[in-house]
């Protein structure tokens, strides 16, 4: 409550500084003003009159004030109301007091600059009080029948006549055509909690799906084709070319009714299915639960932040077709990870993150150089799988620089910085977690005296 009267007491005096800066003048002076970009119309195209004045006016402020009173209701808010919803709410204010009064501004009297106030007051926390599961249809992805795959902070969920996402495809009260409403039913779809006015939650809604993509895409097995490392999970998305398909759900205790916006969405069911042996396995393998930890805690601790940052980039790494690209990529992905130091201490680091993590997996074979991989120790696999860093960290460092390498990087070689970032991701989720991560310097201290987990230390 006290936070609450706080920010109200916050908001009414910045926007009484804003309004004392407003200046009047005739209707098409002021839009004149307006159009050269120094000024802003205060209450948009809402003009007034009185007898004195022959000619219509309106109200301008200097462009400066609108920035400063735009980034104070950005603070206040959390980032969850935006420039164009403040706008608005200065002139529906205007209107919802005309409705008994005429509103005359400057203020008569002291009394009705409280009802202005008051009125922009409720009508933006409404939009910030306000909470929201957003619920976003996948194309060429199925989720098996029961199974609530977590993603980053979205959980993903089966489609189907009975789910959630089909009674509200089949709500009379939202008005979808009957070919969007039959496609929108059977869609798998993520949900997960947004806030804030409605280019805030767009906003969240591509930020919060663009996450739970990037860990289906980690954890999600690659495949050999014709000589080729494939990945089907790429081939997912929340939505094709414009075409958008997004429903806003209100939480049960703010529930009044739902809101939507959409169009028609480009397929269903496609190139992947997501069951229960593959959440196991994600879980058991990947650490899915470690690594949805950190995105769900982006903004609370600098190791998580880290985390995210390097998990970016192996992301986009996976993705890109250059093969120079993609593996400078991995390399960097996997430097963040690391404390700072040369090319052989940063090897020497690795090999203790994912020999310490035990999260190796040898997908590359290593028949050439051993005779009996099975009965060798894990630190002499795993030196051998990364004894490439040091010439991939300077491939990375020519292309950084602006060098094309793309002709003298094999895919095998590729191959292996994936596999190497990939490990180097799955220890680090999993050895933070452990450790109970907060800082790099605690991050740093293990890199200097690396050990296992006290649970890992038992036969």
């Amino acid at each position: 409550m006290e936070e609450d009267l706080n920010r109200k007491h916050e908001l009414e005096t910045a926007i009484k500084e804003y309004l004392g800066q407003a200046e009047m003048h005739p209707m098409s002076d002021a839009w004149e003003k307006a159009h050269t970009g120094d000024y802003v119309l205060v209450f948009g195209l809402s003009s007034f009159s009185n007898q004195d004045y022959s000619e219509a006016y309106c109200f301008v402020t200097p462009k400066e004030a609108e920035r400063k009173l735009m980034d104070k209701v950005d603070s206040l808010y959390e980032s969850r109301i935006r420039a164009a919803t403040v706008r608005n709410s200065r002139q529906r204010a205007i209107t919802l007091l005309g409705q008994n009064t005429e509103f005359i501004f400057p203020f008569e009297t002291d009394d009705l600059e409280q009802q202005y106030l008051d009125k922009i007051y409720d009508l933006l926390n409404s939009h910030f009080d306000s909470r929201y599961e957003a619920i976003v249809p996948m194309y060429q992805l199925e989720c098996a029948d029961d199974v609530e795959f977590p993603l980053a902070n979205a959980v993903l969920y089966s489609g189907g006549t009975r789910s959630r996402l089909a009674a509200i495809a089949n709500c009379a009260c939202n008005h979808f055509r009957d070919t969007d409403r039959e496609q929108i039913e059977l869609c798998t779809y993520l949900k997960f909690p947004v806030t804030g006015d409605n280019h805030s939650r767009l906003e969240q809604v591509k930020y919060e799906a663009e996450h739970a993509l990037q860990v289906l895409r980690f954890i999600y097995p690659w495949f050999e084709q014709d000589g080729k490392s494939n990945h089907p999970a790429q081939g997912v998305s929340t939505w094709k070319h414009s075409w958008q398909v997004i429903v806003y759900d209100r939480t049960p205790e703010t529930r009044i009714g739902s809101l939507w916006n959409a169009a028609k969405p480009n397929g269903i069911h496609g190139t992947l299915r997501i069951c229960a042996e593959l959440l196991n396995d994600a879980k058991k393998y990947y650490y899915l639960d470690c690594i949805n930890y950190h995105f769900q805690n982006h903004d609370l601790n600098l190791v998580s932040r880290r985390f995210c940052r390097a998990f970016k980039y192996y992301d986009v790494a996976s993705q890109t077709s250059d093969a120079d690209v993609a593996l400078a990529n991995f390399v960097v992905c996997v430097d963040i990870l690391l404390p700072s130091g040369k090319a052989y201490e940063l090897t020497n680091f690795l090999i203790s993150l994912i020999e310490k993590g035990n999260v190796y997996v040898p997908k590359i074979t290593l028949d050439e150089q051993l005779s009996d991989a099975d009965k060798t120790e894990l630190r002499e696999r795993v030196s051998l799988t990364v004894s490439d860093y040091k010439a991939f960290y300077i491939i990375r460092d020519k292309v950084v620089h602006g060098n094309t390498m793309n002709d003298n990087v094999s895919d095998m070689q590729v191959k292996k910085a994936r596999q190497i970032a990939n490990n180097a991701i799955r220890a680090y989720a999993k050895l933070s977690r452990a450790f109970n991560w907060q800082s790099d310097k605690q991050a740093k201290d293990w890199f200097n005296e690396a050990s296992k987990p006290a649970e890992m230390k038992t036969p």
